[in-house]
């Protein structure tokens, strides 16, 4: 029997777990199982705990807190050429909020202190003093049909250093409100959209997944019918209309 199995690693769940993101994890596992594949999830629970990157095909990040950042890029550090490998090999890597600052070059904090991070996405991350939230839409650059909603609540601006974005913004802040969200390096993802977003936007879970099955080698021939997105569509088109009303006053 040919092996339909895709492997997820949940990055630190207990530590990473602002804004009720979890729900990402269920909807890959959800996405995945209607394309008629087997989802495996294996948790990373602690800093001293071995990655099994040969083994797994999408790597999670929920939110986390600025003060965890550098305890993560700690751990990965000591797996580094596996990490390297895994990244070069186009496995996927999705990042989400806050978290995004492990994979940039560095976040300077409000206080002053500056953090190293893993450089893998080439950007630079500013902690801010005042927080801001409000609703984000944005359009993907190598997918510009694609549609990606969420809600944002920015404790980091993010300044890329080249031309990485993930989307173009429709509304909202992005990463500096440079008309700009998230980052890509390859297949790291980093996204600044909550909701969660791939509960939001599964269209968006089932491409991850797609993309990981492609470099795993295993062929998808089913078909997700809209239907199965319906709800989620008519919530996009509602915030839609809610931001025109609020953008027309």
């Amino acid at each position: 029997m040919k092996n339909n199995e895709i492997k997820i690693a949940w990055c630190y769940p207990d530590m990473l777990n602002l804004h009720g993101d979890r729900g990402n994890i269920m909807a890959l596992k959800k996405v995945g199982e209607l394309l008629g594949l087997k989802v495996t999830i294996d948790k990373i629970e602690t800093y001293d705990q071995k990655i099994d990157f040969e083994n797994t095909d999408i790597m999670l990040f929920n939110p986390g807190e600025v003060k965890v950042v550098e305890t993560i890029v700690n751990a990965l550090k000591k797996q580094n050429k596996e990490l390297t490998k895994y990244i070069e090999d186009d496995k996927a890597i999705i990042v989400i909020g806050t978290t995004g600052a492990v994979f940039a070059k560095e976040t300077k904090r409000f206080e002053g202190q500056v953090i190293e991070g893993l450089g893998i996405l080439d950007m630079k991350c500013t902690e801010r003093e005042l927080v801001y939230g409000d609703d984000i839409v944005y359009k993907l650059v190598d997918d510009e049909e694609m549609e990606i909603n969420g809600s944002q609540i920015q404790i980091i601006d993010t300044e890329l250093n080249a031309d990485i974005a993930l989307g173009n913004i429709q509304y909202g802040h992005g990463n500096n409100n440079d008309k700009k969200e998230g980052a890509k390096y390859k297949n790291v993802i980093f996204t600044n959209a909550l909701g969660p977003v791939l509960v939001k936007n599964p269209w968006f879970a089932e491409k991850i997944i797609r993309k990981a099955a492609e470099i795993k080698g295993i062929e998808i021939n089913k078909e997700i019918p809209e239907s199965e997105y319906d709800i989620e569509y008519k919530s996009l088109e509602c915030i839609k209309k809610y931001i025109e009303k609020k953008t027309s006053k």
